[in-house]
């Protein structure tokens, strides 16, 4: 085979593998691919694709032309300095090339394995990651002492580039399965997790038992976050779910991390009131004595709140709330102690319902502002885009969480007219800015569902005035799990209008390279539960280095959120990720506080360089209320 010919098969079969990695085919049967079609092109050679795990010990992946007790009995080889061709070039990270199996040193241990099926000789060369990690090896065998082709060197560094993607995308996409259900930073099982563990408990309940749920809240973890930092306070959540984890050293007990500064337990035990009591007190003991952080010695304290049933007793939802108004009502006392949900502790559900009947005037009433939060390239560090954030200030209970309101919006059915005006509000906004940056706005899942998305956002860009890639609408992975058919068109629709798209949180959904396939975003934004961990877990930056590679290759911007410090920007800089968004660029500011810092830029020429929050400070500071 002519070595054009050679070449236009190569470049055909990676853009194979691409799609085949992006469409979330099986990485066996894309490694079976590359096999074949290597074969194909290097008549005489015999291929296999190796994995290597943590631990450096390398496991089959494909070999189609190998008997499978050569691949069992290679299965769990540890890599070495005379391990063969394969585990040599493991070990060392570079090609080895035995050209006589049957004289190789690096083969006299293993050496009669491959000479009994009629193998003579093996080139194999590792498969590395970006950063030089090794992940697999790619391998030609040959049926006489020789080595390899400039044809087949060239067949090589094409296949091994393309292996070296398809086997980080699995690892990745294994990795965001696994957090679906279980806490990146503290391995706990997580909300959803938990919430099945307790209706699975609920179900094989014995008779007379009772399971008690107890909700924590760590007292004064801003303070901490403050004064050291996130990453001191993601030390504290590490060590509170490890205190958690040893004072129940029971079976019968269960730990969870429900987002942010939360956990819950379950408790399945003979007496809830006195078990409960018990454990309850060790909680909030254990968490009362201080940790250890960042060189330093902080105190923060729990709340908790315990809700008791029997099996079949109450809905699982209701357990769960009485729980939460339960260490409300320990939360407002002070903290640092517990409480048993008691009925009257319902009125605290008044507060929901008041905030309820607050939602439905304070629109009308102009209650509700939008903050930017500028989006950075990283490359220029130019300021190329806001995401627009809503805000509610209460007249009588101040600024109002988007997590306390918004799922009461939604429940109300509000959350339409709420998001015509959040878009509506942005796009004006934006219209009148003195540099052309473009505004991200979310779409909810509710939104996307509605009829006439399509024609009420084109209204909205003619009658603001604002060119339709300006405006970039945020989806969430979960937000797009239907699938159907009214949302996949509206947003090919708006793509069309020139509306640039958004999947937001990539990461943290179920099937991200299927969605990738199905909508036609422009960007990834990369969740900020993996960007935090970047230079403290190797796994959450293998995903994130993942999904920067996955957006390169298929045309996309890549956006990492939740940008806070400088080792972070310098890294996701390095590995080629397009934006940024986060506190180490800016925080969240009003229009005006938006429009003093574009007309700073447009008057200096010069780009938003990180820590673009200083300046804002010292604006707030100087600028009369």
């Amino acid at each position: 085979m002519t070595g054009s010919v050679a070449n236009a098969a190569l470049l055909q079969l990676q853009g194979e593998i691409l799609e085949d990695v992006a469409h979330g085919v099986p990485l066996a049967s894309i490694a079976d691919r590359i096999c074949t079609n290597a074969e194909r092109l290097a008549e005489g050679a015999i291929c296999s694709i190796l994995t290597v795990d943590a631990a450096g010990r390398l496991h089959p992946l494909s070999a189609p032309s190998l008997p499978d007790s050569y691949s069992s009995a290679i299965d769990g080889l540890q890599a070495g300095p005379l391990a063969g061709s394969c585990g040599t070039a493991a070990w060392y990270a570079e090609p080895v090339e035995a050209v006589d199996i049957g004289t190789d040193p690096r083969w006299a241990s293993y050496r009669q394995f491959a000479l009994d099926i009629g193998l003579r000789a093996c080139w194999s060369s590792p498969i590395k990651t970006i950063d030089g990690r090794v992940v697999g090896t790619f391998a030609f065998y040959y049926r006489e002492p020789r080595g390899p082709t400039t044809l087949e060197r060239e067949i090589v560094a094409h296949c091994v580039h393309v292996c070296a993607i398809a086997i980080t995308h699995d690892e990745a996409q294994a990795r965001i399965n696994q957090l679906a259900y279980y806490d990146a930073l503290t391995g706990l099982p997580n909300r959803a997790e938990f919430q099945r563990l307790v209706q699975n408990a609920l179900a094989a309940l014995p008779s007379g038992s009772v399971l008690n749920i107890h909700y924590v809240d760590l007292d004064d973890f801003k303070a901490v976050n403050d004064s050291f930092g996130h990453r001191a306070g993601d030390q504290l959540l590490d060590q509170v779910a490890r205190r958690l984890t040893a004072i129940v050293g029971d079976a019968d007990v269960r730990v969870a991390r429900m987002g942010g500064d939360e956990f819950a337990l379950m408790q399945v035990c003979a007496d809830g009131e006195s078990d409960g009591h018990a454990l309850a007190s060790r909680i909030v003991a254990a968490i009362d004595e201080p940790f250890d952080i960042e060189e330093a010695r902080v105190g923060v304290g729990a709340s908790l709140g315990v809700a008791q049933t029997r099996a079949g007793t109450m809905p699982l939802s209701e357990l769960f709330k009485r729980a939460d108004l339960a260490l409300y009502t320990a939360k407002r006392e002070g903290g640092r102690k517990y409480h048993f949900f008691a009925p009257e502790m319902e009125a605290l559900v008044q507060l929901r319902l008041s905030l309820k009947q607050d939602l439905r005037s304070a629109l009308a009433g102009g209650e509700f502002r939008l903050a930017y939060q500028p989006i950075v390239a990283l490359a220029s560090s130019e300021l190329v885009a806001v995401e627009a954030l809503l805000r509610w200030r209460h007249p009588s209970q101040g600024e109002v969480p988007p997590a306390v309101f918004i799922p009461i919006v939604e429940e109300m059915g509000l959350i339409g007219p709420l998001g015509d005006w959040v878009l509506r509000e942005a796009c004006r906004a934006a219209a009148a800015w003195p540099q052309p940056i473009k505004v991200g706005v979310n779409l909810s899942p509710l939104q996307l569902r509605r009829p006439g998305l399509v024609q009420n956002v084109i209204e909205v860009l003619r009658e603001t005035g604002l060119p339709p890639d300006r405006l970039d609408l945020e989806v969430t992975e979960s937000a797009l799990l239907a699938r159907d058919a009214a949302t996949r068109l509206a947003l090919h629709d708006l793509h069309d209008h020139g509306v640039r798209l958004s999947l937001d949180d990539f990461g943290t959904g179920y099937s991200s390279l299927q969605l990738l396939r199905m909508f036609p975003f422009d960007r990834i934004k990369i969740d900020m539960s993996f960007v935090r961990d970047i230079g403290l877990d190797a796994d959450s930056m293998a995903i994130v280095d993942a999904v920067i590679r996955l957006a390169g290759e298929l045309g996309l911007r890549s956006a990492a959120e939740g940008v806070e410090t400088a080792s972070q920007f310098e890294w996701l800089l390095r590995h080629e990720c397009s934006e940024g968004q986060g506190h180490w660029f800016s925080p969240p500011l009003s229009d005006a506080e938006l429009r003093r810092l574009l007309e700073r830029i447009g008057s200096r020429d010069t780009p938003i360089l990180p820590n673009a929050a200083r300046t804002i400070r010292a604006d707030r500071e100087t600028t009369p209320r």
